[in-house]
């Protein structure tokens, strides 16, 4: 290793009032000797002899035509070192006498001086903090790419990355080299403000990023997460909430697009109530999709800051409150709180408005914001945050309501079936308690899948029978509530509909059956929730319901025992035989089933837990029916069923939980979306947030939109055409390590049980799967047809009354 030196240029002129450093660092002298040689021709002009092209000597020319003038009184040093630890002293040394000394340049030759540029392995931004750190005081830097220039090789890793440094291949002739070096010096130069700017910009205080930070911590901690998509108007805003966020520990999480940010925002705040801060650009309103109703229904707490441009201008560009159009009117049309911030010396109490909104509970608060309120700084006398309002007062289980849903649970011998919406921990457990002790039995559903599941703890759950839903209604449900095919009679059965508006994907029932064929009980702690056909209305918070039933719970002994009778009557059977048959490509059956029960084994044998995400199509649909599951998942079939939803949720999901998370998403919804493995990759690499547990992928493939063609198949008796194809360009299976994150592809062509299981307990891998399947029309409650289908346990004269009736028809058509 070559000892530091310094050596300075031929004094331009004796009154220099700054000094200018040029930092060489590399093992290697010729490298040294080449940046000598371009500072020396720069300077004085070039004398280079005519072994280097003309194409050398016309840029130094350039260049000392204007570095003459420019550096006017200034003086240049050249100051060598072999590492960068090593640079600093050097440094220290060239300064020492110098009124002013400022490091102009850097050049660092990387192989050379032992550092990596690959961004999966880089060490050379950690190098570059601990050189700044030691600089001497008497030596001003300001390391930007605009000051720092990095020559490596480029082709050794497999992904490029923007760097905060400016990254260049290392030239093999050294008069190419020589000319970089000289453009750079030159460059710097010239926009030596810049640098003035960058400082300045270093530790900004913002009124808007303050308060929403204290805010949110307020309220939740570090709970909450950072989401965000970059753009001029809004980066001084990020850098300030990113550099608070990861102070306080709050996870600050990146997104393919703006749309996947709400996604990953939703799924966070369904799974774990956990509120969001998205950050986005002017103009990028409607980016958000119609996940912005989604959030809105689910009243997922968090801001949205959607940046404009100030009021007043013609037609501004990407803006969208002025003349010809009002963004705030799409907010308000999908029932979201939303606030113009348009004037610093109003914005205290336009935050403080936000904040009460946000505190209603009703759902995002979004925050359209001009850019002088965006960068309004923050003063001593700028209000905090206000305390968190007093919690609205829970609407009381009354002993009017309970007293009918007491006798319904407790003396008659009717069937109860119970279908979960979002659940907390003490109301799962309350809720898995009384379907014990008083033979009920339970379902999720397709919109919000695993709020009850299969296993609880650990344990198998008996009394779960399946999901219900207009589609993808389980077998076991299905023949819970029916007889020869027809729903029981009124009084010999009961569905309790807990924390649900009964929407119309709840069930697969007709507006009819739920208002003349069933009894319905209905728990919402919202009035204006309660459906038509309910019966038996109670509004209350399901946690006060739940443990009032559990206080007077006395169940007669014979009633228990004809409810547990009637719940062990229904057979856990898929129904068909397609699920046994090893056929290429499989069918989405036997996928499943021979997934199910690998899954099944994983959480029996190795306390397998997972959280799943389930996109909108076919796949998603099976996943939620066919599946064991452990615990909540996030479905996209949740709100406006959009597709690709669950797919974008995926980053977000994965980077912030402790256990595996498994998704499905097919063909179709994977088309519409960005890919989300670049945002894992670089989250796991620059935040430091690789998954805790195993993600696995699956994507679906049969090159169709199935829900679609299932329908136009099965209810319009259209054949499949060319508006639902989808083209999948298959991938070859490989293999890649992206720093500490090793990401896979493989095909499925069967369910390789050994070499599946082993990677699905691999902790910290990401895994994509391209499952090779069929389209069918059977099964998986896709279509009404499918309980009537001749695959069942069990035909019912019905399936042959609808047989029989679609020959007729199909004669007449062809008449």
């Amino acid at each position: 290793m070559s000892a530091p030196t310094a050596d300075a240029a031929p004094r331009r002129d004796a009154t220099a009032t700054d000094r200018l450093l040029v930092l060489s660092v590399s093992s290697r002298p010729e490298f040294h000797a080449t940046v000598r040689t371009a500072l020396d021709d720069a300077g004085d002009g070039p004398s280079h002899g005519g072994d280097w092209p003309e194409l050398y000597r016309e840029t130094a020319h350039r260049a000392h035509r204007f570095l003459a003038r420019t550096l006017e009184g200034d003086e240049t040093a050249l100051v060598t070192a072999g590492t960068l630890p090593e640079a600093a002293a050097a440094l220290r040394a060239a300064a020492t006498g110098s009124a002013t000394a400022t490091l102009a340049l850097l050049l660092v030759d990387a192989p050379a001086a032992g550092l990596s540029t690959d961004p999966l392995a880089d060490t050379m931004d950690a190098a570059l903090a601990a050189f700044h750190a030691s600089l001497p005081e008497e030596v001003a830097a300001d390391l930007s790419a605009y000051t720092v220039h990095v020559y490596d090789e480029l082709d050794r890793s497999p992904v490029r990355l923007g760097r905060s440094y400016a990254l260049k291949q290392l030239p093999e002739q050294p008069w190419l080299l020589a000319s970089d070096v000289i453009c750079a010096f030159a460059d710097q130069a010239q926009f030596r403000h810049v640098a003035q700017v960058i400082r300045a910009e270093a530790a900004p205080r913002r009124m808007l990023a303050q308060w929403l930070h204290s805010f949110l911590t307020a309220r939740s901690g570090t709970a909450w997460g950072l989401h965000y998509y970059t753009g001029s108007i809004v980066t001084g805003l990020i850098g300030e909430l990113e550099h608070t966020a990861e102070q306080s520990g709050n996870p600050v999480l990146r997104g393919p697009s703006e749309h996947g940010l709400a996604c990953g925002a939703m799924a966070r705040w369904q799974l774990d109530e956990a509120p969001f801060l998205i950050v986005v650009t002017n103009g990028m309103v409607d980016e958000f999709k119609g996940t912005l109703a989604n959030l809105r229904e689910t009243r997922a707490r968090g801001f949205i800051v959607c940046a404009d441009p100030d009021p007043g201008g013609w037609f501004p560009f990407q803006g969208t409150v002025h003349g010809g159009e009002d963004s705030r009117e799409v907010f308000r049309a999908r029932g979201l709180h939303t606030f113009h911030l348009d004037d610093p010396g109003r914005l205290a109490e336009d935050l403080a408005a936000a904040g009460a909104a946000y505190d209603a509970g009703e759902g995002p608060v979004v925050l359209l914001t001009a850019e002088s309120a965006l960068n309004a700084p923050a003063t001593d006398a700028a209000p905090g945050p206000a305390a968190p309002a007093a919690p609205a007062v829970r609407a009381q289980v009354t002993e009017s309501a309970m007293e009918p849903v007491l006798r319904l649970v407790n003396e008659e011998p009717a069937r109860l079936l119970w279908q979960c919406g979002s659940l907390d921990e003490e109301e799962r457990a309350l809720t898995h308690a009384l379907a014990r002790t008083a033979g009920i039995a339970l379902a999720d559903s397709l919109t919000r899948p695993g709020t009850v599941s299969r296993y609880h703890e650990g344990a198998h759950v008996p009394e779960y029978l399946g999901t219900l839903g207009m589609m993808g209604c389980s077998a076991r449900v299905h023949a819970f509530l029916h007889h020869e095919e027809r729903l029981r009679r009124r009084a010999d059965q009961a569905l309790f509909m807990l924390k649900s508006r009964i929407t119309e994907q709840s069930t697969p029932f007709t507006p009819r059956d739920l208002a003349r064929q069933l009894r319905i009980v209905q728990i919402t702690h919202t009035p204006e929730h309660m459906a038509p056909f309910t019966d038996h209305p109670v509004v209350a918070d399901a946690r006060d319901f739940l443990r009032a039933l559990h206080q007077g719970l006395a169940v007669d002994p014979e009633v228990l025992a004809t409810r547990r009778a009637a719940i062990a009557a229904t057979q856990d059977s898929a129904s068909d035989v397609l699920h046994r048959l090893p056929l290429r490509p499989m069918s989405p059956n036997y996928f499943f089933h021979r997934l199910g029960d690998l899954l099944t084994e994983l959480i029996t044998d190795h306390g397998y837990t997972y959280t799943g995400l389930y996109d909108v199509g076919r796949g998603g649909v099976s996943a939620v029916r066919n599946l064991p599951r452990t615990g909540p998942g996030f479905s996209g079939w949740y709100g406006r069923a959009l597709m690709g939803d669950a797919l974008q949720a995926v980053p977000a999901v994965a980077l912030t939980r402790d256990d595996n998370v498994l998704a499905f998403v097919g063909d179709g919804a994977n088309a519409l979306v960005p890919d989300i493995v670049p945002t894992l990759v670089q989250q796991a690499v620059q935040y430091g947030r690789r998954p805790a547990g195993n993600v696995s992928v699956f994507r679906l493939i049969d090159g169709g939109h199935s829900v679609i063609r299932t329908y136009r198949e099965t209810r319009t008796a259209v054949a499949a055409d060319r508006q639902t194809q989808v083209l999948h360009l298959r991938q070859p299976e490989w293999t890649c390590d992206y720093g500490p994150l090793t990401v896979s592809h493989h095909h499925l062509t069967d369910v390789p049980r050994e070499a599946l299981r082993d990677r699905l307990l691999r902790r910290g891998a990401v895994d994509l799967y391209s499952v090779e399947l069929a389209h069918n029309n059977e099964g998986d409650g896709m279509s009404p047809a499918g309980a009537l289908s001749w695959q069942r346990d069990e035909l019912a004269e019905l399936t042959f009354t609808a047989a029989r009736v679609s020959r007729r028809k199909a004669a007449r058509t062809a008449r």
